[in-house]
């Protein structure tokens, strides 16, 4: 998990690029890849930290990430973090697709959308397996359609909008 592409959409800062696995060790790619980022508990295929989702809402964006990993085996997950502490945007989604594992071990073929609401930005990061699919321009045209509904506060139509948009880059045309 490493590469990363930023842009700044009217009202937004956005981050679009990838949750690479490094060649060096795992305590290596932490230190580096972390450095600032603040643990953060995994709590499901949405992690909702900053609470800007309802439950309701948390469901039914759950289950469209379980449905979307069963067809196409690959993993995506949903993060919003109540503060960046400090840390880039880039290294928060990266480290939190290595600490938690997303995506296959021999595929590294993760999904992370990060949404920071209070420093107003957001990241798409993929595993290194992802990247032929899900390139940084796709990811990048992928947070522009989200960007619309996040205006209006409207998380998690942005989100879903996020999600079916890049499954049908990667394979599920549900």
């Amino acid at each position: 998990m490493g590469r990363v592409a930023l842009v700044a959409p009217l009202a937004i800062l956005l981050g679009a690029g990838g949750c690479k696995a490094a060649s060096e060790p795992a305590i290596a790619r932490e230190t580096v890849a972390c450095d600032g980022v603040p643990q953060m508990a995994m709590t499901g295929r949405v992690t909702d930290a900053a609470e800007i989702l309802t439950g309701e809402e948390e469901a039914r964006l759950s289950d469209r990430l379980a449905r979307y990993e069963m067809r196409t085996k690959h993993q995506m997950v949903i993060a919003t973090t109540s503060s960046l502490h400090g840390a880039r945007v880039d290294n928060f989604g990266t480290c939190l697709g290595e600490r938690w594992e997303i995506g296959r071990q021999d595929h590294d073929d993760g999904i992370v959308i990060l949404v920071a609401p209070k420093e107003q930005q957001m990241r798409i990061a993929t595993g290194l397996g992802m990247e032929k699919i899900l390139t940084d321009d796709k990811a990048l045209a992928v947070i522009h359609e989200m960007i619309p509904q996040f205006k209006m506060r409207d998380y998690a139509g942005g989100l879903s909008t996020g999600i079916d948009a890049i499954a049908a880059q990667t394979g599920d045309t549900e």
